[in-house]
């Protein structure tokens, strides 16, 4: 058997689950991407992309070992993880605009890179959820059915 072979088989016994916890563990990482290129300037961003760059390699490792469920649920674990380094890297810059703001006069449009913020941690979160849920699910097909 070789290698196409392989992985043309590896492919037909995994299910729909399987394929969308694929597709949210690349989310997760270009998510982790995002937080690193955009909010760098503000704070520590690179501990959360190496959560979902570790979680990423676990899952298609534990994938490959024949253990899904267990490499989704590590992948919905470290992006989870990498959500909370992203908020302890981060806060410092973001708490402290605010206050600041709050003694002259709010104005949350004037807060640079909130929004990036906000649309990465909800990423984050999305990810961590819908990887757990994975976790839970059968991701490979019965034997007799491939």
């Amino acid at each position: 058997m070789n290698l196409n072979q392989y992985i043309k088989r590896y492919m037909q016994t995994r299910t729909a689950a399987f394929y969308f916890a694929l597709i949210v563990s690349v989310l997760a990482v270009v998510a982790g991407i995002i937080a690193c290129a955009g909010l760098s300037a503000y704070g520590t961003a690179w501990p959360a992309l190496a959560c979902v760059a570790v979680g990423f390699a676990a899952f298609l490792v534990l994938s490959l070992l024949g253990l899904d469920n267990a490499g989704a649920a590590a992948m919905g674990i470290l992006t989870l993880t990498g959500f909370v380094c992203l908020i302890v890297g981060e806060y410092s810059h973001f708490f402290n605009t605010i206050q600041n703001q709050a003694m002259t006069g709010f104005d949350i449009a004037s807060v640079e890179g909130l929004m990036l913020l906000v649309v990465c941690v909800v990423l984050y979160v999305v990810c961590a959820i819908a990887l757990n849920v994975c976790a839970w699910l059968r991701l490979k097909k019965k034997t007799g059915t491939a």
